[in-house]
């Protein structure tokens, strides 16, 4: 059994199922479950509540729902980007009529017009409406996710890519995706197929971007790699994208090398820093005892920064930055800095 969503002439949602014909028959094909959640777990995952979820299918039709034979209803896991949407839309003053049966891009495309309507407080910031059009957008994004739509998905990444720039692409969009979809795998909304299709399509896009900007750079370097045993390169990748933005060169080891390798391409290369992102993946202990090695076999005054969930601060003459913004702000002053030396 196989099931999508679609939306008809009116914008309502319907949901098709090839072995039926009426939306209250009975799922007899339990092959499927995994793609189908309870309405307890739909609430979980959206923040929408189980009343408020059975008013709006009564109501409006939406969310669509099958019935097991023992009666119970389940909802296709791949509305929950839509939910949450409608969730966000109705906390800044939307109404349920108006945006429960809306598909995503009707969503998108009311808060990109009018993001002032029916809210909640007329001091409402166009900081707080942007916020909000970037929390759609990403769970348009999630919605690509749960369908595999590459095409869908890259072609969105480069149409943000080229009306934000390079910098805010990685603060507002790819960092707060990949937030999201670790979200989702935790609740269970998401698989490891899922996450492993995200970001390969965030890998190969991010590489090709950063790749372009670094040609022909004769700034100072930044070395870019990761510890030996990190499974994870999007650190990294986000890291050379906005390494690139600035003045500075990147030399990228890539991901999981041996750590006399970066201690020799520190050494042969003498570059301004060494940059490193770690993953959640490494316990505090063993990244602090990698870290303490490097920096005591690499020159003085080659800077060591990390970032990343299993990065440890504290670290003597390793900074450690939160966010790339502060990575981005770190190098503009380094940069400051060598000028004021010349």
């Amino acid at each position: 059994m196989t099931g999508n969503v679609s939306k008809d002439s009116k914008g309502s949602i319907h949901c098709k199922y090839e072995n039926f014909q009426r939306e209250d028959k009975l799922m007899t094909d339990v092959t499927d479950m995994k793609d189908f959640l309870s309405i307890g777990e739909l609430a979980s995952m959206t923040g929408v509540g189980v009343h408020t979820l059975r008013v709006w299918e009564k109501r409006y039709g939406s969310p669509c729902s099958q019935r097991l034979p023992s009666g119970h209803r389940r909802y296709p896991r791949e509305e929950v980007p839509r939910l949450r949407a409608i969730a966000s839309a109705l906390e800044s003053g939307y109404r349920a009529s108006k945006v429960v049966r809306a598909s995503m891009e009707e969503l998108q495309r009311m808060i990109g017009l009018q993001p002032f309507i029916e809210a909640k407080s007329e001091t409402q910031s166009a900081g707080q409406a942007e916020l909000m059009s970037q929390e759609m957008l990403i769970e348009s994004w999630v919605r690509s996710v749960h369908s595999y739509d590459d095409d869908a998905l890259l072609s969105g990444f480069h149409e943000q890519w080229g009306r934000h720039g390079a910098l805010n692409f990685v603060v507002n969009f790819a960092a707060p995706l990949l937030e999201r979809l670790g979200r989702g795998w935790e609740t269970g909304e998401l698989t490891v197929s899922h996450e492993h299709f995200a970001s390969e399509c965030m890998v190969s896009f991010l590489s090709e971007k950063w790749r372009q900007m670094n040609i022909r750079k004769q700034g100072p370097t930044v070395l870019i790699a990761t510890l030996p045993g990190e499974a994870y390169s999007l650190g990294i990748l986000m890291c050379a994208v906005v390494t690139s933005v600035t003045r500075f060169k990147v030399i990228y080891l890539g991901r999981d090398n041996p750590l006399e390798d970066i201690v020799n391409a520190a050494k042969n290369y003498k570059p301004e820093v060494i940059a490193m992102s770690i993953s959640h993946t490494f316990s505090p202990a063993t990244a602090e005892s990698l870290l303490f090695k490097i920096r005591s076999e690499v020159s003085p005054k080659t800077l060591m920064v990390t970032g990343g969930k299993g990065s440890p601060c504290g670290i003597p003459e390793v900074s450690y930055l939160t966010d790339f913004d502060k990575y981005y702000d770190f190098l503009i002053d380094l940069d400051q800095e060598e000028d004021l030396k010349v």
